[in-house]
């Protein structure tokens, strides 16, 4: 184990393992902020910040909920980033540290980013029509499918 762990290290700079957990979350960021941009003139005084199976039962300021929302996401990329660089890691953790952070990143983009989407044409954030039925399990589709990405990624760099 200690010759995969030394053969991954020494082969490849931490730079390139920073990029590949923190990037789906910077991405998540910037389409957070882009969707904002987008919809912001369209958005009631307050948005649906949380939706339960019940529907919408948490509201805030859109710029607000943006700020929280960018400033998570980026702490998750430097958590995701410093996690692809620890010390005494195999390469089947390594993988799967860069599975959850696509899988989790594109999925939680997803569901985060539609949701306050969906705000937009609101007169009440009551109104959010965003069944947790159909969105669910697109988010579960979308986080698979990043996981498989994040493998893929994490494999091409093993193998360059």
């Amino acid at each position: 184990m200690a010759s995969q762990v030394d053969g991954i290290r020494s082969q490849y700079p931490d730079r390139r393992r920073i990029v590949l957990g923190a990037s789906p979350w910077v991405a998540a960021a910037v389409a957070q902020i882009a969707v904002y941009v987008a919809v912001r003139n369209r958005l009631p005084d307050e948005v649906v910040s949380h939706v339960g199976f019940s529907g919408p039962d948490g509201f805030m300021a859109p710029i607000k909920l943006v700020a929280i929302t960018v400033a998570v996401y980026l702490a998750e990329a430097t958590l995701f980033g410093y996690l692809l660089i620890r010390r005494r890691q195999t390469t089947g953790q390594y993988r799967l540290v860069a599975a959850c952070a696509w899988g989790a990143a594109l999925g939680e983009g997803y569901f985060l980013t539609a949701s306050f989407a969906a705000n937009a044409g609101l007169s009440n954030p009551r109104d959010l029509d965003f069944p947790m039925s159909v969105h669910g399990p697109i988010a579960i589709v979308i986080c698979l499918a990043g996981a498989a990405v994040g493998v893929a990624l994490a494999w091409k760099a093993d193998h360059r």
